[in-house]
Formats: structure tokens, C-alpha cells, sequence
């Protein structure tokens, strides 16, 4: 480069009076950037040294240097940092938005859970207080019965206090025992809703950690943008490592959409306060994730020597007692305790009739559907059976039939109203029968049944109807024979089994993945928009992994979805306990 004066630093001014360029040019809002050594403005760089300097420092230092002028791109870094500063300002002011959404979440959240809690208070509270005065008013007929006995029977007083006091004793008792599982379902439906709270809480604050860090990270971004903006020397020296190191920073999105999803989840949460012996509900959400929370082998659990080849579920008594019949071994039914993990026999099947659908009456007894044997005739004998509470046999109802086939398969239900609802398979009729006597008092016709599944707290009825595009469209039966499909969804034609959830009248179909080898359940949610999604799958084994097995298996086992939410499933060889938990994250449908 050639040689460069510094004679230009000095000038006249209108009087012919010198004027120190330095001064002037800083006043006119030109650079600022001068050497030390010559009081020169700085408007070379060399790129050998990679240092900026003069006119008289390139004259006399760097002569033989690769030099260049300082030109517009430094002032197009301070204004592109000064913008980088504005934004970043902008950015804060978001973040403090932000975190008053956050705030507010915690605090809509909290105020909806509180309210959650009061009402789940005031209904089980209401049902204490009614149980409360059934047993006062039980304790004042007492006392009026055995007053009056005194009065007549002045003799037997000490005796007829003692059974007073007897009496008493043994209201008192059983109050308590009704009571029992009315407490256990408050502490149940309590400990559900601490623990959303909880899971509610831990993500909040996940959140509110995530948003203090970035806070920071954003204040600490403007502290840099404001120590280089400060001096033109840190913008010419440092300006573009700060603008390539907080670039990250301002483009790194705020995460609101997940603080919307908490909010909406924790405001779909709900108590289901359920009909007929389901009256108490349970705290329920939609779009969990069913989770398996328990699995063991029905073999493991028998007493008294049995031993089951192949476990069909066939019903549930409650939430603890689960109804199972050996579908390929002996054919005997037993009831497990999911408690205890402990089975018993409980009838006493054989290859020509066996148990293969179950439903608890109203008054604690039960009445059981069942595979025959028969000859052709059209009425089947013994095709349904009832039971009392200790399991002895009480007696059997006859239906009529219009099949030929040397075999028959019967499935039985309870209507709220308490009649028992019954149904062979393939047939076009539906029987109401009063358990109190055994006797026909409806006939429902319903065109092309396959099956019938069971009955929701409407009383309406559900069955599954094969059609010829081998799927098998849901529908259901009023109790007058009314029809109506849930035309949004069919199941596909190797299912042929679904199960109610007694609390919400939720369906769950029971189909098949890998020719067979996989059993998959869908819940279908019935509201405004009726939904089907994917909840669980397992792998067959055991006997029913067999080839010629499969199909028939899938038919005949159920999915047991229990008042507390539990989803109980058999995969041939094991019992499989499922869970529905809650999930604050998006949910991503496939």
C-alpha cells in the first residue's frame, strides 16, 4: 500500500484557526476509534497482525502488511448489535408474560382440583350421613320393639336387654362393614386426585425451572449486548462473537404450549360418579396411557391341586374377584382374588357344559351363560344357570331356539332395572327373564345378532352384528327393539368380543394383530365425537397361541374394565392388570 500522510488529521478552521480533527469528527458522529501513539483515527486494518491501526503506523510499521479500510461492515455490526439488543429486550418482556401464564396455571389448576376434592367430599360425605341415619332409624325400631316386650314381659327384662345390647352390637357392626368400602373408595378416590396434584406440581415446576434458566440466559444476553454496545472498540474487537454466541438464545422458542396442554388436561379431569352398584364413580380422564401395572400366572395362584390349561376370563363379581373358566383342560370355573392372588373352584364344568359368561345380580346373587351340548329340539335346557351368593346351584332356565346345530353358546347380562338379559349366539332374539322365577316376561327381536356383549346403565343393550364385508358393526338395543348402529365405528370380524366399563359405558373391543398371534384391545369413547384408539396390546401364548385356537379364544375371552378403572386382560397363560394414567404431555396419535 503507499504511503499514507497523517497530515490530514489538521486543518483550518473559518479563522485559519487549527482544528484537532479528533475532536471534530467524534462531534460530527463519525467513528471514534483513534491510535494512542499519533492521536490518528484508526482507518486502516491489517490483516497480517489482524490488528487495526493509522496511517502513520502503516507508514512506518506496517509497510510490507496485507492492509485494508475499515468500512461500512463495522457500522453495519453496531446497528445489527443494537438491534440484537432491542430484540432481546422484546424477549425479556416475553418471559415476564410467560411467567404470569405459569402462575396462572398453577393457580386455575389448583382452584380446579380444590373444587374436584369438595365435590368428591360432599357426595361420599352424603352417603355416610344417609348410611348414618338408616342405622339410627334401625337402632330406634329396636329400641321401640324390645320396650314394648318389657312392658308386657316384665319377667324377661335382663333377657330382653341382652338381646338389645346384642342387637345393637350387631346393627353397629354391620353399619361399619357398609361403611367400609365407602371409606376405602373416598381414601381411593382422594389418593387419585393427590396424586394428579402431584404429577401436576412436578411438571409445573419442571416448567418454571426451564423458564428461569432461560430468563437468566436472556438477561445475561442483554448484559453482553449492553458491554460491547458501551465502547466501538468492543464492537470492532468482539461485536460478531457476541452476535454468533446469543443468537441461540433469542431464536430458542418459549414452551406455551405445554403449560395450554397441563391446563387442559387437569381441566378434563373429572369425577365419574358412575350408576347402579358403581354409584361412587372414580376420578377419570380421557387419553391416558394404559400401563401394565400387574401380571402373574393363573397356575401359580390355584389351591386344592387343580390346575387350569387354558384361563378364559369369563366376568368380574367385583373389583376384587375375577370369574375364570378353563376353556381346554377340565372346564371348571373358578374365582380368583386379584387381592390375594389366591383361585378357587367355584362350579364344576364339563366338556358337554361349561361356564363361559358371567353377571352379578342385584341381590348379590349370580346367574352364568354357558356352552352346551344339546339335542336338536328348539328349546335349550340348561343353558343358563343360577346361583346364590355362596355359590350353590338355584335353578336353570330354558329359551327357545330356532338352530339345528348340535351345540349352543348363551350370553347373560343384568339390566338396572335387575332382570336378567340373555341371548344365544347367532340368533335373532334377545330374552328378558325374571330371575325370580326363571321366567320369559320380553322377547327383543333383533335382525342379524351375533352376539350380545352386555348392557349399559341406560338398560340398552350392545351387540355386535356380522355383515358381509367381514366387519362387525357396534350396535345398540333398546329395550323396546329399538336400533341404532355407532356407524363411526366397525371392529374387525376376528374380534366378535367387547366389554362395558360399568362406570363411564365405555366399549373395549377385543380384535387381533399377526394372524391371531396378537390380541389388541380399542376403546371406543361414545359423546359428541365418538373416538377409537389403540390402548393395549399383548402377545398370545399358551394354549391360546394354538393354531386352531386363536379365533375361538379371542371370541370367548373378556377384557374386564373394573368400577376402579382397571383394565384386567388374559393372555392365555397369564393375568394381566392394566392402568390408565394420566399423561400431562401431548399425546401422540398415530
Amino acid at each position: 500500500m503507499d504511503d499514507i500522510s497523517s497530515q490530514e488529521d489538521i486543518h483550518e478552521g473559518a479563522n485559519s484557526e487549527a482544528i484537532d480533527v479528533k475532536n471534530e469528527k467524534a462531534r460530527k458522529g463519525g467513528s471514534n476509534l483513534y491510535c494512542e501513539k499519533h492521536v490518528e483515527v484508526i482507518k486502516l486494518h491489517c490483516k497480517t497482525h489482524t490488528e487495526d491501526v493509522c496511517h502513520l503506523c502503516a507508514t512506518i510499521f506496517h509497510r510490507p502488511c496485507e492492509l485494508d479500510y475499515i468500512g461500512g461492515e463495522f457500522i453495519k455490526n453496531k446497528n445489527e448489535l443494537k438491534d440484537m439488543k432491542k430484540r432481546a429486550e422484546e424477549k425479556l418482556n416475553l418471559h415476564r408474560d410467560y411467567g404470569d401464564q405459569i402462575h396462572q396455571c398453577r393457580k386455575d389448576t389448583d382452584t380446579h382440583l380444590q373444587a374436584l376434592k369438595d365435590e368428591v367430599d360432599s357426595v361420599i360425605n352424603e352417603a355416610i350421613q344417609t348410611d348414618e341415619d338408616i342405622e339410627k332409624e334401625d337402632a330406634a325400631k329396636i329400641n321401640q320393639e324390645i320396650d314394648e316386650k318389657n312392658k308386657q314381659l316384665q319377667e324377661e327384662i335382663q333377657k330382653n336387654n341382652e338381646e338389645r345390647d346384642n342387637r345393637l352390637e350387631l346393627n353397629r357392626t354391620n353399619a361399619e362393614k357398609r361403611r367400609e368400602p365407602i371409606d376405602s373408595k373416598q381414601h381411593g378416590l382422594q389418593t387419585d386426585i393427590q396424586y394428579i396434584a402431584g404429577e401436576k406440581d412436578k411438571k409445573i415446576g419442571e416448567l418454571e425451572k426451564t423458564w428461569q434458566d432461560d430468563t437468566k440466559t436472556t438477561e445475561n444476553t442483554i448484559q453482553k449486548l449492553d458491554a460491547v454496545l458501551e465502547d466501538d472498540k468492543k464492537v470492532a474487537k468482539d461485536g460478531l462473537h457476541v452476535k454468533i454466541s446469543v443468537s441461540d438464545d433469542l431464536e430458542k422458542p418459549l414452551n406455551e404450549g405445554e403449560v395450554k396442554q397441563i391446563t387442559d388436561t387437569i381441566s378434563n379431569v373429572r369425577f365419574v360418579k358412575g350408576a347402579g352398584r358403581e354409584k361412587y364413580g372414580r376420578i377419570d380422564w380421557y387419553d391416558g396411557e394404559w400401563k401394565l401395572i400387574d401380571k402373574f400366572k393363573v397356575d401359580d395362584t390355584i389351591q386344592d391341586g387343580d390346575k387350569i390349561e387354558l384361563p378364559l376370563i369369563v366376568g368380574y363379581k367385583d373389583e376384587y374377584n375375577v370369574i375364570i373358566t378353563d376353556k381346554q383342560g377340565s372346564h371348571h370355573t373358578y374365582m380368583l382374588n386379584m387381592s390375594n392372588k389366591q383361585t378357587r373352584r367355584v362350579i364344576t364344568g364339563s366338556n358337554q357344559s361349561w361356564i363361559m359368561s358371567f353377571a352379578l345380580m342385584n341381590d348379590g346373587k349370580v346367574v352364568c351363560g354357558k356352552f352346551t351340548e344339546r339335542a336338536h329340539s328348539d328349546k335349550v335346557t340348561k343353558c343358563i344357570s343360577m346361583y346364590d351368593t355362596q355359590w350353590n346351584h338355584i335353578n336353570d332356565v330354558t329359551i327357545p331356539t330356532t338352530k339345528t346345530l348340535d351345540m349352543t353358546r348363551v350370553g347373560v347380562a343384568v339390566g338396572k332395572d335387575g332382570m336378567i338379559i340373555a341371548a344365544e349366539w347367532i340368533q335373532n332374539n334377545i330374552y328378558v327373564i325374571n330371575p325370580a322365577n326363571g321366567k320369559i316376561i320380553d322377547t327383543i327381536t333383533c335382525k342379524d345378532l351375533d352376539k350380545m356383549h352386555g348392557v349399559l346403565s341406560s338398560g340398552d343393550i350392545v351387540v355386535l352384528a356380522p355383515s358381509h364385508e367381514y366387519t362387525v358393526p357396534v350396535a345398540i338395543i333398546s329395550r323396546q327393539g329399538d336400533r341404532s348402529e355407532i356407524p363411526s365405528i366397525n371392529v374387525t370380524w376376528e374380534a366378535r368380543c367387547c366389554s362395558i366399563d360399568p362406570t363411564t359405558d365405555e366399549l373395549y373391543f377385543v380384535t387381533s394383530e399377526d394372524k391371531r398371534k396378537t390380541c389388541v384391545v380399542d376403546q371406543l369413547m361414545r359423546g359428541d365425537d365418538t373416538k377409537k384408539r389403540r390402548v393395549v396390546s399383548f402377545p398370545l401364548i399358551g394354549g391360546a397361541e394354538q393354531q386352531g385356537l386363536r379365533l375361538d379364544y379371542l371370541e370367548a375371552s373378556h377384557v374386564l374394565v373394573t368400577s376402579p378403572g382397571n383394565m384386567i386382560a388374559c393372555d392365555g397363560a397369564n393375568i394381566l392388570v392394566y392402568k390408565n394414567t394420566l399423561r400431562l404431555e401431548k399425546p401422540d396419535h398415530n
